[in-house]
């Protein structure tokens, strides 16, 4: 037998065995090969498969802190770190994320909602005081259908079919309000110096309040005048507070008028009539007359019947005064307080009555009509300067006094920021420096 060119009895002699050592070798190398290649791809398939079948990621790092830009304390600022898009679940879409809190011992609720791309978000849900400490969490938000998660009328994530995975439970974490903004130091360091000046003023006004000096205002100088041309003639004086409420401040002004004319007409027995569009006015007003003549002495003269409330209709109300007017014949008019589209009528019919009219408003429409038609016109702040300069009270004239301080010390902080402005170009850090810290 020959084999490979051999006979029987070489192979057999033993011509073929390092040969076919040889052979061997090179089969278990091939071998060895394969095992390893085999090994390498059930080792990436394996890896796949975990990849595949890994939880879906949930948000790390996430921190909550106080927003310290809130005064009530009524916000947070929750951040995180975004999973990786492998950690996605199959069959999935990213919709965003959605925040979680709950108070301390209580269930969570939901709370605002971001959009995919986001890693912060301000939580504007927490109550204000006591402030309590809530715990807070994150979950990533997927939908089965590419689409942005929001929330419906219950609160619960639209479209259906919401899948939610939940990061760790950071917390208990506490909003708190701010006592004091660093921010509006400026605003607190001109109230203090306003508050000081009108104080220092008072203490200083209490005992010499007669010998402040107020500017002349002519139609108050006319006041007494105009009751004294009434007394003479035998007629009433009309007095009309305005169309406003007793909350507004030129309507308490009006009143505070109407205590100095009634303590003067009492003492002269003059009567006065008060035509009223609003019932509580109407109220404070007969017992502001009524105090007037107590104090004046006489109170059977009072005449709770020329306090009236005529009606709460601007042109009725109106067409009713005219009436009177024109029945009645006052020797003086006066118009204090807010006033409306009124204004001109009431003027041209005290005008055709022939009284001597004085208004006082600090409505700026209606000023032009009361100058043209009436004889004295007090306008904007002269009206709330009426009472001290009428009455002299000490309390009275240092408030005034007080104000008027204050108006020159912002003119002087007017005057010096608009200097500094100028100068700008020469020294911009000072400027910026100054403009900054009246910034609110």
């Amino acid at each position: 037998m020959i084999v490979c060119g051999m006979d029987r009895s070489t192979v057999a002699g033993g011509a073929l065995a390092p040969r076919t050592h040889h052979y061997a070798r090179a089969e278990g190398s091939l071998r060895h090969g394969q095992r390893f290649r085999l090994c390498t791809a059930l080792a990436a398939l394996a890896i796949c498969a975990s990849a595949w079948a890994a939880p879906p990621g949930a948000p790390t790092q996430v921190k909550a802190v106080d927003n310290p830009e809130d005064d009530r304390g009524t916000q947070m600022i929750v951040s995180w770190e975004a999973p990786t898009k492998r950690q996605r679940p199959w069959g999935t879409y990213w919709a965003g994320y959605q925040v979680f809190y709950a108070p301390v011992g209580r269930e969570r609720r939901p709370g605002p909602l971001a959009p995919p791309e986001s890693t912060e978000v301000v939580a504007a849900c927490f109550k204000p005081w006591p402030w309590r400490p809530y715990n807070t969490q994150v979950a990533v938000v997927y939908l089965p259908t590419p689409a942005l998660a929001v929330t419906d009328a219950s609160g619960a994530i639209a479209p259906s079919g919401a899948h939610f995975v939940f990061s760790d439970t950071i917390g208990p974490v506490q909003p708190l309000a701010l006592w004091y903004n660093a921010k509006r130091t400026n605003v607190l360091v001109m109230m203090l110096l306003y508050s000081a000046i009108v104080l220092i003023t008072i203490h200083y006004a209490t005992r010499r309040a007669e010998d402040m000096y107020i500017r002349p205002i002519a139609g108050l100088e006319a006041v007494n005048d105009a009751i004294g041309r009434a007394t003479e003639m035998g007629k009433p004086i009309l007095y009309i507070s305005g169309l406003s409420g007793i909350s507004d401040v030129a309507t308490i002004a009006a009143m505070l008028i109407l205590g100095h004319l009634a303590r003067r007409t009492a003492r002269y027995e003059t009567q006065i009539i008060v035509p009223c569009q609003d019932p509580l006015v109407m109220a404070a007003e007969r017992e502001i007359v009524r105090d007037a003549y107590l104090e004046a002495g006489k109170p059977q003269a009072f005449r709770p019947e020329d306090i009236y409330y005529v009606t709460d209709s601007q042109f009725g109300y109106v067409a009713a005064v005219d009436g009177v007017m024109m029945r009645e014949r006052p020797a003086a008019c006066f118009y204090m307080g807010y006033f409306y589209a009124e204004a001109l009528i009431l003027a041209e019919t005290g005008n055709a009555a022939g009284a001597i009219q004085i208004a006082g408003t600090d409505a700026d429409t209606q000023l032009p009509f009361f100058i043209t038609a009436c004889d004295y016109t007090l306008m904007g702040e002269e009206l709330y300067a009426a009472s001290a300069y009428l009455s002299r009270q000490p309390l009275l004239v240092a408030q005034l006094r007080g104000q008027d301080l204050g108006k020159i010390l912002i003119a002087a902080v007017l005057l010096v920021g608009t200097a500094i402005t100028t100068l700008a170009t020469f020294w911009p850090e000072v400027a910026q420096r100054f403009l900054d810290w009246f910034n609110v």
